[in-house]
């Protein structure tokens, strides 16, 4: 029987494990400066290299041939080999999956705790999918766990690190396995294919990395069903009947859904996730993690490891920030609710009903470009009739009044666009609160933005745009909106949003005009 993909190319040295820079450093200088914890934890997605790296370390803790500064298993010594072929009497795996109980605890580790390791250094216990044990098992782990003897080592390992209970995790040191970038798997692929004497198109192995999500089994799983197909040159045509339909696939699919307000497409995507049994809780954290990115792109952040380029882009011009930030906070909403839910689509099926009935969620940049387009035109005609002059909108500071800046906040808006249109975006979310003196608060409805706007810099280039609408000097100072002044703001905002519609209503009747989308 031919040997699968994954386990052949499962890396036996530390230098071949790609993705989890971060976490190989860390490792590799305790074990050369014999700097060893007693009870290490590995989080994180499936398919990113926990239990490799955790065998990984209990080779290079147990290899008879390393030497003191080196950090790299020979492979070739007794430990070695028997690790690597699973009959290690010093390593003990346990599925805790399939081991939940106290008593498996008390059999399988603290009664051989006690004694010392067979032969090698480190009698190592790997803990696999440790958050599948019962309280009373983690209770019975706790004490060893915590005071082990000097020759054990614990590995746990989990997909779901926050059922752990934090007595356990506060006693281990943690390590937070991520999503291979898309482009590093690519390359690993294009390797592997090398290697197996296989020509493969380039796009090919592009499309099993981005169908794989960034999980590295996943995709070494998809690559040997495209090189079983037996040919010597694999192109994009032969493999397209072979590549699943990725959930990250769905994820775009529904964001689309979503940015249309096509409720009954969204609706029927979510129940064929359930008819193909695929797990919403990861499918809504993946979601939320998509709708994060395309916030940043919003905001000019580079997204170059993410695949298509031309999808996300293209999502990211027909959707505000405004629409993207109550999306994320709807989905983070419905983490808790998909755990205890009885109909597993419910909460997915809500959030898609609150998105797409809510009238708050129309696009903002819609109004605002019909709303620009009318004020341009005055503007023109004012330039036209020199005697409309500007005179009312010039301010000293000590005759300018909160109400003043709050009557034209959408003036600065606008003329924001013109310096920076993320600038623009964020000034959305948010108002002016408190003017002392010439100290102005912007009070916005998101900590992103008000964390964003602590900076010098930043707050520099809002006093330059406040000083070319009001020419005053204003210092700014940005906060959080408390959650009741949200309401308030939201009130007020709608109020000088019907007055603004009615002044320009009425400047088109008194120019004989009328107002087009």
């Amino acid at each position: 029987m031919s040997q699968t993909l994954y386990l052949k190319y499962r890396p036996q040295k530390f230098d071949e494990l790609i993705g989890q820079n971060p976490i190989k450093l860390t490792l590799q200088n305790e074990i050369s400066n014999n700097n060893i914890a007693h009870a290490y934890l590995f989080s994180g997605p499936r398919g990113t290299g926990k239990t490799t790296v955790a065998r990984l370390l209990a080779k290079s803790l147990n290899c008879f041939n390393i030497k003191e500064t080196e950090y790299e298993p020979c492979g070739e010594c007794l430990s070695c080999q028997e690790i690597k072929s699973g009959r290690s009497l010093d390593l003990i795996e346990i599925d805790a999956a399939s081991h939940t109980g106290v008593e498996n605890v008390r059999e399988n580790i603290i009664d051989n705790v006690r004694f010392t390791p067979y032969r090698d250094k480190y009698k190592i216990f790997i803990i696999d999918e440790v958050h599948m044990l019962t309280i009373f098992a983690f209770n019975a782990l706790l004490k060893t766990l915590e005071e082990p003897p000097e020759h054990v080592v614990f590995i746990l390992c989990t997909t779901e690190l926050y059922k752990l209970p934090e007595t356990i995790v506060s006693r281990c040191q943690r390590f937070d396995f991520k999503k291979v970038d898309l482009n590093i798997l690519s390359d690993h692929l294009a390797k592997i294919s090398q290697l197996e004497k296989i020509k493969i198109d380039k796009e090919v192995v592009k499309r099993i990395a981005f169908n794989s999500g960034g999980f590295v089994r996943d995709a070494l799983s998809v690559l040997g069903q495209v090189l079983s197909l037996g040919k010597k040159e694999i192109t994009t045509k032969d493999v397209l009947s072979i590549l699943p339909r990725s959930d990250f696939e769905m994820v775009v699919s529904l964001v689309d859904f979503l940015i249309k307000k096509d409720i009954r497409r969204a609706m029927e995507l979510v129940n064929k996730l359930v008819e193909e049994g695929v797990d919403l809780e990861q499918f809504n954290l993946d979601l939320i993690d998509y709708l994060r990115r395309l916030l940043l792109i919003k905001f000019k952040v580079d997204i170059s490891s993410i695949e298509p380029q031309d999808k996300i882009l293209d999502q990211a011009e027909k959707v505000s920030v405004q629409d993207l930030s109550q999306m994320l906070n709807i989905f983070i909403n419905k983490v808790y609710a998909l755990k205890t839910a009885e109909i597993v689509q419910l909460p997915l099926e809500m959030a898609i009903i609150e998105i797409c009935q809510d009238k708050k969620l129309e696009t903002i940049n819609q109004k605002l470009e019909i709303k620009n387009k009318e004020i341009k035109k005055v503007e023109r005609r004012k330039e036209e009739n020199k005697e409309n002059t500007d005179e009312k909108f010039k301010y000293k500071n000590a005759d300018i009044t909160l109400q003043d800046i709050i009557d034209r906040w959408q003036d600065v808006i606008i003329c924001s666009r013109e310096s920076n249109h993320s600038i623009a975006l964020a000034l959305q979310t948010g108002y002016p609160i408190c003017l002392d003196k010439n100290n102005l608060e912007i009070a916005f409805e998101h900590s992103f933005y008000s964390e964003r706007f602590k900076e010098i810099k930043m707050r520099n280039l809002i006093s330059d745009i406040l000083k070319k609408v009001f020419n005053c000097d204003l210092i700014v100072r940005c906060s959080t909106m408390a959650a009741d002044k949200k309401a308030e703001v939201k009130q007020k905002r709608d109020k000088q949003n019907l007055k603004s519609e009615q002044e320009i209503n009425n400047l088109a009747e008194q120019f004989s005009g009328k107002i087009v989308d």
